[in-house]
């Protein structure tokens, strides 16, 4: 109970309680930037304290300068990313150009082949019609030559008037060169 009456005779006097409290507060402060323990190997807690806060300073310092070079080399790689995407879009865009140019002239090249190859198929039709037609009228020709040649014999059988059958097969022979 000694407690309670030294409770009860300070709350009377309220400024003798701010004062021990001021008190114990500069000796607990005089105790932590004075005293020496064995446990801090003789340095005092405000100045292990101190070391404590310097070294973590330095800590957070070395790590907020590794992250700006981090930040810097990443903008840096971020940089090269870029040239190096806008340098393959070039070369993509060269490759089609190059690709578009090459079947450009391809297909002209198939066209002109076709062409040369219509002209050739074209010119042998033609002349192997033309060939056909000339046989065509050779063999008529032979044919009116045989029938020219049949029906003067016949003529020249049937009558033997020299003058009239001559005429008659020269008309024939002549009307035969003439394309008739």
């Amino acid at each position: 109970m000694h407690i309670d009456t030294v409770l009860t005779s300070l709350s009377g006097t309220y400024p003798l309680w701010w004062i021990a409290q001021i008190v114990a507060l500069v000796v607990v402060v005089a105790l932590i930037l004075r005293w020496r323990p064995k446990f801090l190997k003789g340095n005092t807690i405000g100045g292990s304290l101190g070391k404590t806060l310097d070294a973590r300073e330095a800590e957070i310092r070395v790590q907020l300068e590794a992250a700006q070079r981090s930040r810097e080399e990443a903008a840096k790689i971020r940089e090269q990313s870029a040239a190096d995407v806008e340098r393959a879009r070039q070369e993509a865009n060269d490759i089609v150009a190059r690709a578009t140019q090459t079947s450009q002239t391809i297909q002209h090249e198939i066209e002109v082949r076709a062409h040369d190859e219509y002209q050739r198929i074209v010119g042998q039709a033609r002349n192997e019609i033309e060939y056909e037609r000339q046989q065509a009228e050779s063999r008529l020709r032979r044919e009116a030559a045989d029938i020219v040649i049949d029906a003067a014999r016949q003529v020249i059988d049937r009558h033997l008037q020299e003058t009239t059958d001559r005429r008659l097969i020269e008309d024939s022979l002549a009307s035969m060169k003439d394309g008739r």
